[in-house]
C-alpha cells in the first residue's frame, strides 16, 4: 500500500500485516515513514499507552507506531512466582505481535538514534521515523557484567547462583533452592534503582518459607541454613511505615542483614562474595547458594540522547510525565525520571495522565492531568500471604483497601491471591490492551443501556440512549429556557377496526347466566383479611442484651440468622438491635469489593446494565 506525504512530496511504502508477520512490498523499503505518535518500547508502559491512545477514538490506522525488537513479551511481575515454584515461566509469555492491535504499526526493529530536534528515530535498519509526538517507553537494560563473575556463574549449571530478573535464569532458581540443604544462602539488592525494588526480598521469603516446611530451617543456632538479606541501601525498604513491619519481620524470623553492601564481584569458582561498603571497605562472605540482582540501567541509545539526564534517564516532569526541554516527547516507565518505583503498577497511575496530556497537546492545549506518584508493591512474605505496600511521591502512603478497615501493612492472605491470580490475568486481558487503571478498575468497559454489536460491547457510554430522542412519532415542544419536551404521542387514531364501544351481536345475544348453571361452578373461595398474627414470644431487654454482647464477641460466629434462630425471631430484628461491628461490615465489604475484582469482562457488562436500567426505573 503506498502513502504519499505532503512534505516534500516523499513517498513511502508502508509495510503490509499478514497475521502476525509483517512483510514489505518489493517496490520498496520504507525510506521516511510518518505516524502521529511514536511509541519506543513496546513493553507494560509502551502497550498500555499505545491502546489506551488507540481507545480514544482519535487515531486512524497506523497513526500510532510501536517500535520493539523483541519477539516475545514476558509478564516480570510473576517472575518471582516462578522462583518460589509457583508458575513456569511460559505460562508468562506471549508473542509480542499478538498484542498489538492491528490499527497499530509494530516495527520490529531496534532504536538506535533520537533526534528530537528533526522530531526523528532512526532504527537498526536503516530506516526512519517522523513523529508528531514521541513516547519514550524502553525500560531497562540488565547489565550482568557490572558485577564481575556474575554472568559466568549465572550460566554455570553447576553453580549455586540464581537470579530470577532474566528470561534465561528464572526457571533455574527454584530447582537450586531445592539442592539446598545446609549451609549459608545469601539474598542480594543493589544500591541503584532496579524493576521492583521489593522482589529481592520476595524471592528471599518464599526461599525460607520453602526450607522452613521443609524442615532445614529453623529460627536459633541449630538451623541447616542460614539466611543473609544483603542490601545496598540502609533500610529493608524505601518507605519507613513498611520498612519498620518488615525489619521487625526479618529479625523475628531469624535472617542477618547486612546493610550498604553492595555486590562487586563473585569470586573463587562461584563460593565467595564480595561486597563493597559507602566508605570503600570491600567484605568478603562464602555462600552455599546466592541469589544476585543484577544492576540495571537505561538502553545506551536513550543515555547518549540530548533526551537524557545525567543518569541517562528521559528527564520528563514529574507530574505532566512532558519533557522538560521538548514539548513533544513524554515519556513513563522504568526509562523515565520519575522518582518512584520501577513497577507495572506504577504504569496504571502514569500512563492515562501522560494519555491525557498528550491528547490535549495534539489539541494545542496545556496538559490536564497530574501524576501523583502512585506505585505499588505487593511483597510476598510467605506461601499464601502478601503485604500490599502502595504510596506515592514522597514516601507517603496511598493505600486502597485501608479505608475498608484492612492494614495492608500486615500480610493478608486475601492480597496473595491478587499477585498470584488476579494481577497475572488482568495484565494479559486487560492492562496491555489499556483498559486497566490499577486501584481505579477497568477503563472503558461499560456499554450503553441499549443492546449493541459485540465489538462495541467495551465502548463507553455517558447516559443511557433515550428511545423518544430518534422516535419519528413523538411530539416536541419547544421551551423557552431552549430546551425540548418530547412526549410519546398515542399509538394510533381510532378507527372502526378497533372501536370496542360499538354494537357486537355475539355479545349481545349471549344469555345470562341462571342460578342452576352457576351452582355448577366450584365454591367460591373465601375473602382473605390480613390480620395481625399474635405475637408468640416477646424478645425481652435482657435478651436484647446477649444478643449484643454475642455479636460483639464473635460476629463471624453469632450471625443474624443464628442468633434469630437462638431467640425465636426475625434476622431483620436482630440486625436492627444488635447490629455487625463496623470494622466487620467494612471487612465484609472489602472482601465483595475484591470478589468482584475476579468477575470476567461480560458479567460486568450486565452488572452495569442491570444499574442503568434501575436508574431508569
Amino acid at each position: 500500500m503506498m502513502a504519499l506525504f505532503s512534505q516534500g512530496m516523499r513517498v513511502a511504502t508502508m509495510p503490509k500485516r499478514m497475521g502476525h508477520i509483517q512483510l514489505f512490498s518489493s517496490s520498496a523499503r520504507i525510506l521516511n515513514a510518518v505516524h502521529k505518535v511514536v511509541v519506543v518500547g513496546g513493553g507494560t508502559a509502551g502497550l498500555s499507552v499505545a491502546h489506551q491512545l488507540l481507545n480514544s477514538g482519535k487515531f486512524a490506522q497506523d497513526e500510532i507506531a510501536i517500535v520493539e525488537p523483541s519477539n516475545f513479551h514476558d509478564y516480570q511481575p510473576g517472575w518471582t512466582l516462578v522462583g518460589g515454584g509457583l508458575k513456569t515461566r511460559e505460562n508468562l509469555r506471549r508473542r509480542e505481535d499478538s498484542l498489538v492491535d492491528s490499527k497499530i504499526q509494530l516495527y520490529k526493529d531496534a532504536v538506535t538514534t533520537m533526534s528530537p530536534e528533526q522530531n526523528q528515530v532512526m532504527m537498526a535498519s536503516g530506516e526512519k521515523l517522523e513523529y508528531d509526538h514521541l513516547v519514550i517507553a524502553s525500560g531497562y537494560s540488565i547489565t550482568l557484567d557490572s558485577i564481575k563473575g556474575l554472568r559466568e556463574a549465572l550460566y554455570n549449571p553447576e553453580s549455586s547462583v540464581a537470579s530470577i530478573y532474566t528470561y534465561d535464569t528464572v526457571e533455574q532458581v527454584f530447582p537450586k533452592l531445592n539442592k539446598v540443604k545446609e549451609g549459608e544462602a545469601i539474598f542480594t539488592q543493589p544500591s541503584s534503582p532496579i524493576k521492583c525494588a521489593g522482589a529481592p526480598q520476595k524471592i528471599m521469603w518464599l526461599a525460607l518459607n520453602h526450607w522452613q516446611n521443609a524442615g532445614l530451617y529453623k529460627n536459633d543456632s541449630s538451623s541447616p541454613i542460614k539466611i543473609t538479606f544483603a542490601q545496598g541501601m540502609p533500610t529493608m525498604f524505601s518507605v519507613p511505615h513498611y520498612s519498620k513491619v518488615l525489619d521487625e519481620l526479618r529479625e523475628e524470623r531469624g535472617v542477618t542483614g547486612l546493610f550498604q553492601h553492595n555486590l562487586v564481584a563473585i569470586e573463587d569458582d562461584a563460593k565467595t562474595a564480595v561486597f563493597q561498603r559507602p566508605n570503600g571497605e570491600q567484605v568478603k562472605k562464602s555462600f552455599d547458594f546466592m541469589h544476585v540482582v543484577p544492576t540495571m540501567s537505561p538502553p545506551e541509545f536513550l543515555k547518549k540522547s540530548s533526551l537524557a539526564n545525567s543518569g541517562g534517564y528521559a528527564e520528563v516532569d514529574q507530574g505532566t510525565l512532558r519533557h522538560v526541554k521538548y514539548n513533544n516527547v513524554w515519556s513513563l516507565g522504568d526509562s523515565s525520571s520519575l522518582p518512584t518505583s520501577k513497577t507495572a503498577a506504577a504504569i496504571t497511575g502514569q500512563s492515562p495522565v501522560l494519555v491525557a496530556n498528550l491528547l490535549s497537546a495534539l489539541e494545542n492545549k496545556e496538559p490536564i492531568a497530574t501524576y501523583d506518584g502512585y506505585t505499588s508493591c505487593p511483597l510476598i512474605t510467605e506461601y499464601g500471604k502478601v503485604l500490599l505496600a502502595e504510596f506515592k511521591y514522597g514516601l507517603q502512603l496511598k493505600e486502597t483497601f485501608s479505608k475498608y478497615g484492612l492494614d495492608q501493612s500486615k500480610p493478608q492472605r486475601v492480597f496473595y491471591y491478587l499477585k498470584k491470580d488476579f494481577f497475572p490475568w488482568v495484565y494479559y486481558n486487560s492492562m496491555v490492551k489499556g483498559k486497566w487503571a490499577g486501584p481505579k478498575g477497568f477503563m472503558g468497559s461499560i456499554r450503553s443501556f441499549s443492546t449493541s454489536a459485540r465489538n462495541m460491547r467495551n465502548t463507553p457510554v455517558r447516559h443511557p440512549r433515550d428511545p423518544l430522542d430518534t422516535s419519528a412519532y413523538a411530539t416536541r415542544f419547544p421551551l423557552t429556557s431552549g430546551e425540548t419536551f418530547v412526549v410519546r404521542p398515542p399509538p394510533s387514531q381510532d378507527s372502526s377496526r378497533m372501536n370496542v364501544e360499538a354494537s357486537q351481536a355475539l355479545f349481545d345475544a349471549a344469555a345470562p347466566l341462571s342460578d342452576e348453571r352457576l351452582d355448577s361452578l366450584p365454591p367460591a373461595l373465601a375473602k382473605h383479611h390480613r390480620q395481625a398474627r399474635a405475637a408468640t414470644n416477646q424478645v425481652t431487654n435482657d435478651q436484647i442484651a446477649q444478643m449484643q454482647m454475642l455479636r460483639n464477641q464473635d460476629p463471624y460466629k453469632n450471625t443474624a440468622g443464628h442468633l434469630a434462630k437462638e431467640y425465636g425471631c426475625s434476622p431483620t430484628f436482630v440486625s436492627i438491635v444488635a447490629p455487625a461491628p463496623k470494622s466487620v461490615r467494612q471487612a465484609r465489604e472489602a472482601e465483595n469489593d475484591l470478589k468482584k475484582a475476579t468477575w470476567g469482562m461480560n458479567k460486568r457488562i450486565s452488572r452495569a446494565q442491570r444499574a442503568e436500567r434501575r436508574a431508569l426505573w
